[in-house]
């Protein structure tokens, strides 16, 4: 027998990777915009909920080219936005001078015409004696402004709603008991007016977790609430690894849901986790109005017949409960989609990075393998802000320091071993290259990298250099293993965050093929898992580059070059082949490397050697061109700085890199409409020769194949074509003059996305 069921119509189309919990998409001048309230400890390494919380502030992202284009309000939290009659309003409460944090007793607004220039923000409302504003919500009305905010009056529960009217956005009136949630939890409010309903979405307490829940008023006085069995968006336990907090805890959060109407669906924003340090934004869709979403939770036309469901402990809308599958795996189609980690998101967004190889190396006339005297390590005029500067000037977004490599001496003053710097004279043997590095990428913003080498010639345990699966150990491993895993502990706890591991698979004796040489047993991958579950746990943000089970793999070149097509994906069998071991599958995207000399290490009067700057953006478009990161190599001389030949080099790359992709012709996204064509208008007929391209990898790497077509001589025709995107996909092709491209897409998902579409002309 048929009964009748209720089904949630949102559809949630993925997590976003940030830690954003208050955020507002709108539309001015048909473009879709997100106001976010961003909070400044989120960006500090080791900061806590509330430090330099007057420096938080309500910003506004173009969603077609995901930038920041203004910052209307600084020291200002819980901001939301209103447009009407071509200006933008925002609303949000200033923390004021000297006063604690979130002791928050004025609530401003601000207005531009431009989302440039906004005027002066002004107060509107004040808080009586012993209450403080929290969140609020701000909609137009049937004949006037209504502005709702959670108030910590203690006479109610905290964050009780309180609803003002306006008929000028500026001067507020109290309605008298328009009041919500004065005898249960709410929070996270929306507010939003629709053919003579006020609807309300807010936070419901589950015991443990929360949801968003919907109800409405007709007078904003007496509120129906929507059956207890129709929460509006729910969160989904599946979820781990958010942003800033324990990998292992589970998303118990879904809050803070802001919507609009944008070329005909409903455009959702809401954020995850667990109601503690951040949020993990995520986004959604309904296919129709605002109105027709919000009815759907009221009336009976909202069911549909089925058969009976199987019995469940705890209800769920089934767009948003489909089994769970794996970490890592979404198994929702026909084939296992792999999914990226959001620290493997944040590392490819970062594309390109720096390699710093630096120690008594570099004293040795570049030979990795001996073991120089500690005395010879003596770089009198190390100069760490030098060498994040230098990474700077070609876009470098993190590097990597060899803290130790092959010959054992290590960088810090470590208590595993005599050979390191504090057996040096440089500063006395008081001094730490580590702990310089580090605390010049913090300064200038720059993520930290460390590359630790698993062999160590002073300690005398290494592998042989034999091709993967035919290695041996040299040395005793046993005794050697407990001493490189206090030297990885003493780096991933003594120099704060560090957001990249490197793991050199040559000479490697923890590999997962070397074997004993005198029994030819393999040493498997237990001693390779160790340091892994080390990283993981001390270093939760990190990824790993090589490994056991890496997050990161070698492209295979040390020239700057990644093969194509390149697959985020490897799949089972194919790790040999993709220089993983055959234990792995899964998402693990490519990193190409290369030195700007003619070796790793800085070598007396080898400034010859130097590659020029053509060279390197060959391998820039060789490698993050198709859609692989870039590590390039920078070598300190023996006073600890980098050479000037080499600085100017890197400098004069960067400028390249920013000459070439500074001014495109055109931009465009199809992120919050997945389609496979999209058209591309140019203001005029120009000459066009340049294609970049980047797939939205947040649901995984889909496209397979792509067409770029140009508008010639009345008709369409092929100017470029390729297979995989990816991260990014850059492609000259013979120069063509028009005024309209297309881009046609296909592959193994119906969702197919790009974050950026750009085209660029020569440069004459």
């Amino acid at each position: 027998m048929a009964q009748t069921t209720w089904q949630n119509p949102i559809q949630k189309q993925g997590r976003l990777g940030s830690p954003l919990v208050e955020t507002s998409p709108f539309v001015f001048k048909e473009k879709l915009y997100l106001l976010e309230n961003n909070q400044r400890f989120w960006d500090i390494p080791g900061a806590k909920p509330g430090d330099h919380f007057q420096e938080d502030e309500v910003r506004i992202r173009d969603l077609a080219t995901n930038e920041i284009v203004s910052v209307p309000l600084k020291n200002h939290a819980f901001g939301t936005v209103l447009t009407w009659e071509d200006r933008v309003y925002v609303f949000a409460g200033y923390y004021g001078e000297g006063k604690p944090w979130r002791k928050i007793t004025e609530i401003v607004v601000t207005s531009s015409a431009d989302l440039n220039e906004w005027t002066k923000p002004e107060t509107i409302l004040r808080a009586n004696p012993e209450e403080y504003f929290f969140n609020t919500a701000v909609c137009r009305g049937k004949n006037d402004f209504i502005l709702l905010y959670e108030t910590s009056d203690p006479q109610w529960t905290p964050f009780t709603f309180r609803y003002v009217r306006s008929a000028d956005l500026k001067n507020w009136q109290e309605i008298p008991e328009a009041i919500y949630g004065t005898d249960k939890y709410v929070g996270g409010p929306a507010l939003y007016y629709e053919n003579g309903w006020y609807y309300t979405l807010y936070l419901k307490s589950l015991k443990p977790g929360y949801e968003t829940h919907i109800t409405r008023s007709q007078d904003l006085i007496h509120w129906e609430d929507a059956p207890e069995d129709r929460p509006f968006v729910t969160f989904d336990p599946g979820h781990k690894n958010i942003p800033l907090i324990d990998p292992s805890i589970a998303e118990s959060n879904a809050s803070d849901v802001e919507l609009c109407y944008f070329k005909g669906q409903t455009v959702l924003y809401f954020t995850g986790s667990d109601q503690t340090t951040a949020g993990d934004l995520q986004w959604a869709t309904f296919p129709g109005t605002p109105e027709e979403l919000f009815v759907h939770f009221f009336d009976e036309a909202g069911t549909i017949d089925a058969e009976p469901p199987k019995p469940q402990g705890n209800w769920l809308p089934v767009l948003l409960a489909p089994k769970k599958p794996a970490k890592g795996i979404d198994s929702s189609s026909e084939n296992l989609q792999v999914l990226p980690t959001p620290q493997q998101l944040a590392y490819q967004e970062r594309q390109l990075g720096a390699f710093i190889h630096f120690g008594l190396a570099t004293y040795a006339e570049a030979d990795m393998m001996i073991v120089p005297e500690a005395m010879r390590f003596n770089p009198a005029q190390l100069n760490a802000e030098q060498w994040v500067k230098t990474a700077q000037s070609f876009g470098a977004k993190h590097i990597v320091l060899t803290a130790k490599h092959h010959n054992g001496f290590c960088l810090w003053p470590t208590k595993t071993t005599d050979y390191s710097v504090k057996n040096s004279p440089w500063k006395g043997g008081s001094g730490d290259v580590v702990a310089e590095f580090v605390n010049a990428c913090r300064k200038y913003g720059m993520k930290v990298g460390l590359y630790l080498s698993g062999g160590d010639t002073h300690f005398g345990c290494t592998s042989s250099p034999d091709p993967q699966g035919e290695r041996v150990i040299r040395g005793d491993v046993h005794r050697y293993f407990p001493v490189f895993l206090e030297q990885l502990r003493e780096l991933l706890t003594g120099y704060g965050e560090i957001s990249y591991l490197w793991f050199d698979g040559a000479y490697d004796p923890f590999g997962w093929d070397v074997t004993n040489p005198v029994t030819g047993i393999p040493l498997g991958t237990s001693y390779g898992d160790a340091i892994q579950a080390m990283v993981r746990h001390l270093q939760p943000k990190a990824v790993i580059m090589g490994g056991t089970k890496p997050d990161v793999r070698w492209s295979g070149s040390e020239q700057g070059w990644a093969p194509y097509p390149l697959d985020n994906v490897v799949k089972p069998g194919e790790g040999l082949a993709k220089w993983v071991g055959p234990q792995n599958a899964g998402y693990i995207p490519a990193e190409a490397n290369l030195h700007t000399r003619s070796t790793w290490f800085w070598r007396a009067n080898s400034d010859h050697t130097l590659k020029d700057s053509s060279y390197l953006m060959k391998a820039y478009l060789e490698s993050i061109g198709r859609g692989a990161n870039l590590l390039v190599n920078m070598t300190p001389n023996d006073s600890g700085r980098i050479p000037e030949a080499e600085v100017k080099l890197l400098e004069k790359f960067g400028t390249s890199i920013l000459s070439t992709f500074a001014n495109p012709l055109a931009v465009t996204s199809s992120k919050m409409h997945p389609t496979s064509e999209i058209t591309l208008s140019l203001t005029q007929r120009t000459a066009v020769d340049l294609l970049e391209l980047e797939e939205v990898l947040e649901k995984g790497q889909h496209i397979r194949q792509y067409t770029l077509e140009a508008w010639l001589d009345g008709h369409w025709q092929p100017v470029a074509s390729g297979e995989t995107i990816g991260r990014k996909r850059i492609q000259y092709f013979a120069p063509v003059t028009t005024d309209r491209l297309r881009l046609r897409v296909s592959g193994d998902s119906p969702n197919l996305a790009l974050e950026r579409f750009a085209v660029y002309g020569p440069d004459f």
